[in-house]
């Protein structure tokens, strides 16, 4: 099993910033890992949203994975006050059970690095793969269509009726 830990900033902003962590686990040839579990641990300071992908989350934070279907885990990362230091590192472990039923764990670190909002134009680069990953899961679970088509929407006509109560549609209506 190899494990993949890709950012999609290079740099963070110190104080409310935001990233996605894209986890990505490469089974060997011949693996047959089913199931899996995977945890994050963050610095203090640095928080994550519940991962993107939708998996089901323990009471440990632990992300459960079924290798057999899915092979990533996506998550957004953020700072909500100002962190005191320039970088931190994330550690993600990946616990499944070996072909003689023994525990395995793998282990692999990330450094992120926290700059002032002015720094951000200058060294800041991106990942346009994990960009898009994290547009296929947003567009995905909002049932969104991938495009960028223009929706055309019909007005709403209303119709004066003649009734006991159209007097008030005329003395309230707003056109």
């Amino acid at each position: 099993m190899i494990l993949n830990l890709r950012l999609a900033k290079s740099i963070m902003e110190q104080e409310e910033g935001m990233n996605h962590l894209w986890i990505q686990l490469l089974p060997l040839e011949f693996s047959t890992i089913e199931k899996a579990e995977v945890s994050i641990q963050l610095p203090n300071g640095l928080y994550r949203m519940s991962n993107l992908n939708g998996y089901e989350e323990g009471d440990t934070n632990g992300i459960f994975i079924n290798l057999s279907q899915d092979n990533d885990i996506l998550l957004e990362l953020y700072t909500q006050t100002a962190v005191d230091f320039d970088e931190a590192s994330v550690i993600v472990t990946l616990s499944f059970k070996d072909t003689e039923n023994r525990w395995k764990k793998l282990s692999k670190v990330i450094t992120i690095r926290f700059v002032a909002d002015e720094e951000m134009g200058e060294t800041l680069e991106l990942d346009q793969q994990v960009i898009e990953r994290v547009k296929e899961l947003r567009n995905h679970a909002t049932g969104e269509p991938d495009s960028n088509d223009l929706v055309v929407l019909q007005p709403r006509i209303y119709e004066l009726r003649n009734n006991k109560y159209a007097y008030f549609e005329k003395m309230y209506r707003v056109e």
